[in-house]
């Protein structure tokens, strides 16, 4: 079940009666699989990322049965990082995996059930459901409870001030709707963060052989894999400095080198020049200050690689 964005001009509904306010967090959204034993970490799209996260196989033995909804973090400083979790979310190979952990651990976030001893609890009410989540033990520092609060405007004050992503408003009643992204879900970033493609890239001036600058784009609302290419929205270079990201994108900038633009609008020439072209099907997380008047993302910075969604859920704004 997703969120759908507050409306600008009204913001979160405010009823505390009828609603209930989560922090945002700014991680991985996962499904946590507990049946006898064994844990089983999945992505939104369905991918089995659980030797990502080497430190949370505690929880395997939590409960006999069980499914949550959660966001896998890491804290930097005490506020989860985007940065520090997309470091982590793609890795595969288990040594890797343990020595990351070590370095950024993962906490498991939980903020919903949907079984319990092989009960399915969807068509339960969010009330039904919390108080249900709420009644399971806590297994260790990995697994925390999302807490719940009543008043709408202290939390938004507080996560503005501690610098945490935003708020989520859900209404009590509410059923689950698994894969809907429903106006029972309502959410407010403080922080504007944007999914984009890479089109292109270009080197460094003063060294060829590192990544300069990413050509960014946006796919057209409906885009599918033979459908219209990417809208320009300008290039990132901040963020991209540090030896991880250089390392992370070259491989995967490499194997997506193509002889033409992927975009359908025109990039300008300062941007284009030097740029070697990639099949946009690498995704980049970005944070940004606004948009020009020419729709260019405003001093964005590179945040990390996304692997856990695709140009599709971007274009149709299926994201968390």
């Amino acid at each position: 079940m997703l969120a759908t964005a507050a409306d600008p001009g009204r913001g979160l509904p405010a009823d505390g009666r009828e609603w209930a306010y989560e922090v945002k967090w700014d991680g991985i959204r996962v499904f946590a699989d507990l049946h006898d034993g064994v844990l089983r970490l999945t992505s939104r799209r369905g991918n089995d990322v659980t030797p990502a996260y080497p430190e949370l196989a505690a929880l395997a033995t939590a409960h006999p049965d069980a499914l949550l909804d959660a966001e896998v973090v890491v804290l930097r400083g005490g506020v989860p990082s985007f940065e520090a979790i997309a470091e982590r979310m793609h890795v595969r190979d288990r040594q890797r995996a343990r020595v990351l952990a070590a370095v950024a651990p993962a906490t498991l976030i939980v903020f919903d059930v949907l079984r319990l001893y092989g009960v399915d609890l969807t068509a339960r009410s969010w009330q039904e459901r919390r108080e249900v989540l709420e009644r399971l033990a806590a297994s260790g520092s990995a697994w925390h409870l999302s807490p719940v609060y009543d008043d709408r405007d202290a939390l938004l004050t507080a996560t503005l001030e501690q610098r945490l992503e935003g708020v989520v408003a859900k209404r009590r009643a509410s059923r689950y709707a698994p894969g809907e992204r429903s106006p029972d879900w309502v959410k407010l970033a403080h922080r504007r963060t944007q999914t984009c493609v890479v089109g292109g890239w270009r080197p460094e001036t003063s060294d060829v052989r590192r990544i300069g600058a990413l050509l960014l784009g946006i796919p057209p609302a409906g885009a599918g894999p033979d459908g219209d290419g990417p809208r320009f929205a300008g290039r990132v270079g901040s963020g991209l400095a540090a030896a991880a990201a250089q390392q992370q994108l070259a491989p995967l900038l490499g194997a997506r080198r193509r002889a033409t633009s992927p975009f359908a609008t025109p990039v300008p020439r300062e941007d284009a020049r030097g740029a070697t072209w990639v099949t946009p099907t690498l995704l980049v997380e970005v944070r940004y200050l606004g948009h020009t008047e020419g729709g260019r993302l405003r001093q964005p910075v590179f945040l990390g690689v996304r692997t856990d969604v695709t140009a599709s859920d971007v274009a149709a704004g299926r994201l968390g």
